[in-house]
């Protein structure tokens, strides 16, 4: 298994300055509280009645209550108050600019508004909102920036009301423009505020902006105390830290996220089970994200068909190298069927790349050896080719149109299978559809002619390509050449390029021939020593693959949201198991039962959440499950997540062994331990050795009694014996 992740999220290098982290005995007063502009023509527009109380004005009490999440889209309104206010009409226009994200003309009104004194703490919040996601879409620095620095200073000169939300937003822009900078010197300042501008879910946003710069963990482990310290619901700090009571889900993803680029994935994975288990339904699909681009793909599986289960599916960018990463580690193309089925089952929309990912896959698994003359093959060929033609139907149901690029993506893979057949067939059924072949279309024929090595087809691709250049009327492209010198170097006819390198030389113009001989050159050097490719996984019988994709193109014309709840939950985690990890098994009755009889003493009974009541319409999810189900689902899920990733690491560890001793011509010797060779976390369940079994359940008696206690630790003990709960076993 590759070390590389989905995507590899770029950080810099470690910050060397110094981090504002707040004294632990400093008081919490803000110095700026805020006050509108008193002047003779303002005085009258005082609203206070009609502002809610600042944390500031309150009794002080022991716990401070969180703040009201602002909805994603405000619809602009104005009070009765405003209404009657002579600064109304610009007010008003000031919220639809903002809600449209029309910023220069939002920036416009607000110079007047704020020294007017009427915007609300509101009107802020939903600005810096639109601010960020301007700059998400549009990605032009210079266009927000400077509103972002206007907005943080007159924060600092008290000219507008604060939101903790609005912190957030701006510390996030910050953070994507990699203004870090800025974001430090504004978060010294927010850090030594009250909750009218930070509270908990600033500090999250503020460990996630640090540890984009590579920060020590520690700091940020110090931030995420100081936060729980500072703003927890609870009456002992560290129960909010092992339990997630009272803890926003911004404040979780910000630890997560440090967690994770610091690879702790056992404290990123402790914090997503409390994530997972507090809002079983509410999980931000942010969260999900970070663990499917940082953890293996193995567990990047896991993890997106889990937020399709909890019915918030990631974007459809993301299921991409999702689909991607599935085929190149594993070759499994029922779990990428399985990937879209879920995908879609919760709502999600797929596009043409991920069909063309499933042709690929599905037609890559057709067997390599099988020769043309084996009884089964036309059987088989024709089969696999019966099981893409209803697909691709599916998804142009699913409002994906018929592009060449999925007759591209036939037409490829059968040059890689060596396959004429499938070459040809793939360029007849684009024909068949209605389509015009593309100039990649042509390409991709000539890569196919020199993936086969097949000299009987060189001359008539390369004239369908010159032939489809001027019919499209399209100018010469290097990649043209690239892969018409890919041809003819794999099928022995240099010649025949060097025959139209001399017939086009005028057209082509002497640097472009200079470039196209270079490019000949290199293709003519002996090519590297490959590494050798792990095994792939026994292909899937002709039935299989139709009843995966029977189901996939039902979901597809349903229309509805997948009841998630009908399948076992094992099987929908199902993936080809690779040398250093074990296929799975099913539970029987009894051992689902004991299962269950360690969830409820390992877990702390939790309330559901009253946002969670008006989201999803009571204790059910739009996916099936109740939300205790859902719960119970979860906890397994991690615990199986906690196994994949111990596998992960022993496997790692043997290929750096096997590395070091083949570098050394294996005069390195390694000690060999007298232990279970593959004592990871499956003996309890199902070796069923008395032992083992009286070994765990001692384990977990200590995490009970460490809870009650409140035992130093007791949280990390519990997440290294759940990885020894799965439904695993050897093949061996």
């Amino acid at each position: 298994m590759n070390t590389a992740t989905c995507r590899s999220i770029p950080r810099l290098r470690p910050n060397t300055r110094h981090l504002a982290v707040r004294p632990p005995h400093s008081r919490y007063t803000s110095t700026t509280t805020y006050t509108p502009p008193q002047s003779a023509s303002s005085a009258p527009l005082r609203r206070e009645p009609l502002l809610r109380p600042r944390p500031s004005d309150k009794p002080q009490t022991n716990h401070k209550q969180r703040s009201t999440i602002v909805p994603d889209t405000i619809a602009p309104q104005l009070s009765q108050a405003e209404i009657t206010s002579v600064f109304s009409q610009e007010l008003f226009v000031f919220r639809c600019d903002v809600t449209a994200t029309q910023i220069p003309a939002a920036m416009l009104s607000y110079k007047q508004l704020s020294e007017a004194g009427v915007l609300m703490p509101n009107d802020i919040s939903n600005l810096a909102r639109q601010l960020h996601a301007r700059y998400r879409m549009d990605k032009i620095k210079e266009d927000i920036l400077p509103h972002v620095k206007t907005l943080i200073e007159d924060f600092k000169a008290n000219k507008i009301p604060g939101h903790p939300l609005a912190s957030v937003h701006l510390l996030s822009c910050l953070k994507d423009m990699e203004e870090f900078a800025c974001s430090d010197e504004f978060w010294a300042w927010l850090v030594q505020q009250d909750e009218n501008y930070c509270d908990a879910r600033t500090y999250g946003s503020a460990i996630e902006c640090l540890a984009y710069q590579g920060v020590s963990l520690s700091v940020m482990e110090a931030l995420w105390e100081d936060a729980l310290d500072r703003y927890s619901t609870t009456t002992v700090p560290s129960v909010a830290m092992n339990t997630g009571r009272g803890v926003p889900v911004m404040l979780l993803q910000g630890i997560i996220t440090a967690r994770l680029f610091h690879g702790n994935w056992r404290a990123a994975y402790e914090a997503f089970d409390i994530c997972t288990r507090l809002y079983p339904t509410l999980t931000p699909p942010r969260i999900y994200e970070l663990f499917i681009y940082e953890r293996p793909i193995r567990e990047a599986y896991i993890i997106f068909l889990m937020a399709c289960r909890a019915g918030t599916p990631p974007k459809p960018g993301v299921l991409t190298p999702v689909l991607k990463e599935v085929w190149l580690k594993t070759h499994d193309v029922r779990a990428m069927i399985r990937l879209v089925y879920s995908f879609v089952g919760a709502g999600g929309k797929p596009n043409a790349i991920h069909l063309n990912s499933l042709i690929g896959g599905i037609l890559g698994s057709f067997p390599l050896e099988m020769a043309k003359d084996n009884p089964e093959y036309e059987t088989l060929f024709q089969g696999t080719l019966g099981v893409v033609r209803p697909l691709i139907l599916a998804f142009n149901q699913m409002g994906v149109p018929l592009s060449p690029a999925s007759f591209n993506t036939i037409i490829s893979v059968g040059g890689k299978l060596k396959r004429q057949e499938l070459v040809l067939s793939g360029f007849q059924e684009l024909l068949a559809a209605g389509l015009k072949p593309n100039m990649v279309t042509y390409r991709t024929l000539v890569n196919a002619v020199g993936d086969m090595k097949d000299e009987t087809l060189l001359e008539q691709s390369w004239d369908m390509l010159k032939k489809g250049r001027q019919e499209l009327q399209q100018k010469w492209d290097m990649m043209d050449w690239k892969a018409l010198i890919r041809a003819c170097v794999a099928t022995g006819r240099e010649d025949f390029l060097h025959k139209e390198l001399e017939e086009n030389k005028m057209k082509l113009g002497s640097m472009f021939v200079h470039n196209i001989k270079g490019v000949l050159h290199r293709a003519t050097l002996p090519a590297a020593k490959k590494p050798q490719e792990e095994a792939n996984p026994k292909p899937p019988t002709k039935q299989q693959l139709e009843k995966e994709v029977r189901a996939l193109t039902e979901i597809f014309t349903s229309g509805q949201i997948q009841d998630f709840s009908a399948r076992d939950s094992e099987a929908l985690f199902d993936i080809s198991p690779s040398d250093g990890n074990p296929e799975g098994v099913t539970l029987s009755p009894e051992q689902e039962a004991e299962l269950r009889t360690i969830y409820e003493k390992l877990t702390i009974p939790t309330k559901v959440i009253d946002a969670q009541d008006q989201t999803t319409g009571g204790t059910k999810s739009i996916t099936g499950y109740s939300v205790d189900a859902l719960r119970w689902e979860n906890w397994k899920a991690v615990n199986r997540l906690l196994f994949e990733a111990e596998c992960y690491d022993i496997e790692q560890e043997r290929r750096k062994i096997k590395a070091t001793q083949d570098a050394s011509g294996e005069t390195v010797v390694v000690e060999n331990k007298d232990k279970k060779e593959k004592n990871v976390g499956y003996e309890f369940m199902f070796w069923n050795e008395d032992q083992a079994k009286a070994r765990i359940k001692a384990e977990i008696e200590d995490v009970v009694h460490g809870r009650r206690t409140g035992k130093e630790g007791w949280r990390k003990q519990e997440m290294n014996v759940r990885g020894r709960l799965v439904n695993r076993k050897w093949n061996n």
